[in-house]
């Protein structure tokens, strides 16, 4: 995969790679979970690949603040994402002028309905594991720590990869999002939902209330997968590429 570089509308610079295939049919763009990546701990090169085989391009960047994208990640909000996402679907169309389908893991896929279900140019949506009920999922996480946050305090983490800031914008942030209102936004258009059962941090209702409010989307609740899909990861790969050739096949 290529890596590039988008400037975003704060002129800070997205890292991202690029997957081109020859005469691609259209271009996937991903959106990495919270504390993620756009490599997705390296199952971004095998999504790459098995896309390639079927003519699509896929662009997987890091947000402000992530990876290795320009930002600090104490900033982080859902409508920092939102605007991020925007600015590379704005980027995407004007250089390849492909159909676009957005793909989102947990709080990815939540930037791609703050970010994109309003937006008439996108093809399609791919939702892994994703956070719908925003407040109630942080705050299942860590009770204490999420009770900081709202109270306007900005707090220190720790997790594999070191400790970490978070003011307390990600939290009050979440009352300028309406969910519902994003998911109804997408009307008819093609939905992939892929959830899994033993998800231990991003409950199954999170799935099965988008599925709810999107009657049109195919969705698969995978027995044993854990929220990062530890031992299923090539299920969902396969899962979303018989979705993607299937889609464009009857299209």
């Amino acid at each position: 995969m290529q890596q590039i570089t988008i400037n975003n509308r704060d002129d800070l610079r997205l890292s991202a790679l690029l997957s081109f295939p020859a005469d691609p049919r259209c271009l996937i763009i991903a959106c990495h979970g919270f504390r993620g990546a756009k490599e997705n701990g390296g199952r971004i090169y095998s999504l790459g690949d098995k896309l390639s085989q079927i003519g699509m391009a896929l662009l997987a960047f890091d947000f402000q603040g992530s990876g290795q994208s320009e930002g600090q990640y104490s900033n982080l909000t859902l409508t920092r994402q939102a605007s991020d996402l925007q600015d590379v679907i704005n980027y995407a169309h004007r250089k390849y002028q492909l159909p676009i389908i957005v793909l989102g893991r947990s709080f990815g896929g939540s930037t791609v309905l703050a970010g994109a279900s309003q937006d008439s140019r996108i093809a399609g949506y791919i939702f892994w594991s994703t956070t719908i009920f925003l407040k109630e999922t942080f705050t299942g996480l860590d009770p204490v720590l999420a009770d900081q946050l709202e109270k306007g305090n900005t707090i220190i983490l720790t997790d594999e990869k070191g400790n970490y800031k978070l003011d307390p914008d990600l939290f009050q942030d979440f009352a300028n999002h309406n969910m519902d209102d994003y998911i109804r936004a997408i009307g008819n258009r093609p939905v992939l939902i892929v959830h899994g059962l033993s998800d231990e941090v991003v409950p199954t209702k999170n799935a099965e209330h988008l599925a709810q409010l999107l009657p049109q989307a195919q969705l698969h609740l995978l027995a044993g997968a854990d929220h990062r899909f530890t031992q299923h990861t090539a299920q969902r790969e396969d899962l979303t590429i018989q979705w993607l050739a299937k889609l464009w096949k009857d299209n």
